[in-house]
């Protein structure tokens, strides 16, 4: 009798751990089911600018980011009234980050969650995490003349071999779209300095 409920109760807490172990990774599949549903309308970059994300340079002007020997992250266009608000949404990404292919043509690759070191430390115990990963931190100064930050990269979009939340991703890299890249990004520059143009323009 004795070993028949000994029995029970390891076979009860066998299922428990094998239920707990298998429902941890749907949990996380859903949420990264859930973040790329609110974010595939982005594969669009006008899509993107209509939401208020706008290119983002560092401080010599330099759009595509990567680094030799770790790999690339890309383009990335961003919100700064996201960055700002000392909030974390893994549905709202601070920045959407471009990989470029081949040709030079930009396609969605990533997300970056980005917080301000001093907003977030003000408001919290921890530093922050996301969809079960912690957040990088990068000190001041830094090439985007920002104060220390909190980022996280979740390549959700295209396949990272060093991680889906690594920052650097090994198979982008600017080099490789030359020219056209650039010519890009110049004449995306001077539509906007166009638009703007056009909309201080007094209405005869």
């Amino acid at each position: 009798m004795r070993r028949r409920r000994l029995l029970g109760s390891v076979t009860a807490a066998v299922l428990l751990v094998i239920g707990t172990i298998s429902a941890a990774p749907a949990h996380g599949r859903a949420d990264l089911g859930a973040v790329r549903s609110a974010t595939a309308k982005f594969h669009n970059l006008a899509v993107a600018e209509q939401h208020g994300y706008a290119l983002l340079t560092d401080a010599k002007g330099i759009a595509c980011i990567d680094m030799p020997g770790m790999g690339g992250m890309g383009v990335h266009w961003a919100r700064p009234d996201l960055v700002a608000d000392g909030r974390l949404d893994a549905r709202r990404p601070e920045a959407l980050v471009y990989a470029p292919d081949g040709a030079g043509t930009l396609v969605l690759a990533a997300l970056e969650y980005v917080v301000l070191q001093a907003d977030w430390d003000g408001a919290h115990r921890r530093p922050p995490s996301l969809l079960g990963h912690a957040f990088d931190v990068t000190a001041a100064p830094n090439r985007f003349g920002l104060p220390a930050y909190y980022s996280l990269h979740a390549w959700v979009w295209q396949h990272n071999p060093a991680g889906r939340f690594a920052m650097w991703n090994p198979r982008v890299t600017c080099a490789v779209a030359g020219s056209n890249l650039q010519d890009m990004l110049d004449l995306y520059s001077l539509k906007r300095q166009l638009a703007a143009l056009r909309r201080e323009q007094p209405i005869r």
